[in-house]
């Protein structure tokens, strides 16, 4: 069965693709404006109120009725297609009519704002450019860009004048020599060589014509030197001197000199003869632990004297120092590092007298003491695997506990009315509650469905009280269950409001989401 439409739908200016419309093999009763396709016809119909009226296929209708009259004409606009245009008449006053074979005849200027496209031009007369002109004999039609302009051919040179930056020409014939500037020296001319009409006047950067200067010389100067790649090949670079890296220069031939300067940014040594930073020493060295007695947790008092974290009288600590608690109490004051007895701490981080802070320090934690609700200690967990505890698993990797609930080996029950579920109560976050099933049930349909029923009406309004606007709506026939399509309209966040085009009675399916 179809399904049914209760009211109109509006498609919003969108398309009804792949659609066909009602085939009969006979006119039905007519509704003003209803299309059907006549099977018998071969036609498509429509009912203009009175009559059937036929569409033809070929443009036309068919029926009675006055069409008028409509006026035809070609506007600026037109699409010509591959149909001929004639012109006929004179002057501005030209009779345009379309020829499907023959010639295009203009009998005037034709004027395009945009670009007139044209297959195969044979002109009689001359071409016009941007400024109108038809060209003088010999010129070329040259593009500017945006438009053409006649302009003269280039000329075509047998000889080329060199000219100085006097502006005396070197004749025809003269040699035109060049030679290096011995104020400036370093550009080197090398052999020409001539291939068809190419010539090639090889130019170089010779460095070993210049003189050599000291490196104070150079200063934040451009440095120029060459590269014998042992091939009598030259190659000329530039850098900045300050821009060389030392791994350029070869190796040293004497002792270096540092002129009491520091080498910084040096890598830790990987082999024997590499030099070493001060802190890869530092930390060679400092590798051992130096026991220096117990200390009082909660005070910072050291056994033998001096305090380890508390005023600015604190001793002084280096890397390696070890001490054990004494006393139990939070390092540091600090209540998130509590150390019991038999804790020890480690400095990793050398501070002067008065400056460590809690950071300086390992905290090795010995946790020796039997755990209990209050106290960080040696415990065991274990589960109750009868009564209500069920479900519950256990399970230790490397000394960890894990705890979880168990839920797929439980055995499998049918739920009635006395199972319960525990619930966290959004009014009190301290607390858990339970409810039993049917509970459970008429909660969840309460706060998130309803149905509701109208008799027979054109207007139907479904009060849910279901406090929101997004709910799902279905519809059905209450009489014949079958499910109707209508416009349905969320009028306020407890109210639906259903329209059909004609009267019926409705049941809703109304469910919350979210």
């Amino acid at each position: 069965m179809a399904i049914s439409f209760l009211d109109n739908i509006n498609l919003n200016n969108n398309e009804i693709q792949n659609v066909i419309i009602q085939r009969l093999g006979s006119d039905p009763t007519g509704i003003e404006g209803k299309i059907i396709y006549n099977n018998g016809s071969k036609t498509i119909k429509y009912f203009n109120g009175t009559d059937w009226v036929e569409l033809d296929g070929l443009g036309g209708l068919q029926g009675s009725g006055t069409v008028g009259t409509v006026p035809v004409f070609v506007t600026n606009t037109t699409t010509l297609g591959d149909s001929q245009l004639i012109t006929s008449g004179s002057g501005v006053n030209q009779t345009f009519t379309f020829n499907t074979s023959g010639d295009t005849n203009f009998k005037g200027d034709i004027v395009s704002t945009g670009n007139l496209f044209l297959n195969n031009i044979s002109g009689k007369g001359g071409l016009k450019d941007k400024d109108g002109d038809l060209g003088s004999a010999g010129q070329l039609l040259s593009s500017t860009g945006t438009a053409t302009d006649w302009i003269n051919a280039p000329v075509s040179y047998s000889k080329w004048i060199a000219q100085n930056t006097a502006a005396a020409a070197v004749n025809d014939g003269d040699t035109y020599v060049l030679s290096e500037d011995t104020t400036n020296p370093g550009i080197r001319q090398g052999a020409a060589t001539k291939s068809g009409t190419f010539v090639t006047l090889p130019l170089s950067l010779s460095v070993k014509s210049m003189t050599t200067a000291s490196p104070s010389d150079f200063a934040t100067d451009t440095l120029l030197w060459s590269d014998d790649d042992g091939a009598s090949t030259w190659k000329v670079q530039k850098s900045h001197i300050e821009d060389i890296p030392v791994s350029a220069w070869g190796d040293a031939t004497s002792t270096v000199d540092m002129g009491s300067q520091k080498i910084i940014d040096l890598a830790d040594p990987t082999v024997a003869q590499d030099a070493a930073t001060k802190a890869y020493v530092d930390s060679s060295v400092e590798g051992g632990l130096t026991v220096k007695g117990g200390f009082n947790a909660a005070t910072g008092a050291i056994t033998t004297g001096g305090n380890l974290t508390v005023g600015g009288t604190r001793v002084a600590v280096a890397i390696g120092d070890y001490y054990v608690v004494t006393v139990a109490g939070n390092f540091f004051a600090n209540a998130a590092t509590p150390l019991t007895i038999g804790d020890s701490v480690l400095v990793q981080t050398a501070a002067a007298a008065g400056a460590s802070v809690e950071g300086d320090f390992a905290v090795i934690q010995s946790d020796t003491d039997l755990a209990t609700a209050l106290t960080v200690g040696i415990g065991n967990v274990n589960i109750e695997s009868t009564g209500l505890k069920d479900g519950l698993s256990l399970s230790y990797t490397s000394g960890t506990a894990k705890l979880g609930l168990d839920i797929t080996s439980l055995p499998a029950e049918v739920l009635n009315t006395t199972c319960v579920a525990a619930f966290a109560d959004p009014d009190d976050t301290n607390s858990n509650i339970k409810a039993t099933v049917p509970a459970i049930a008429a909660s969840l349909n309460a706060i998130t469905s309803k149905k509701l029923t109208t008799t027979s009406q054109t207007t139907h309004t479904f009060t849910h009280n279901l406090n929101t606007f997004d709910v799902i709506v279905q519809l059905y026939d209450t009489s014949s269950k079958e499910t109707v399509y209508a416009s349905v309209d969320r009028t306020s966040v407890n109210v639906v409001t259903a329209t059909t085009a004609s009267s019926a009675s409705l049941t809703a399916l109304i469910t919350k989401i979210g």
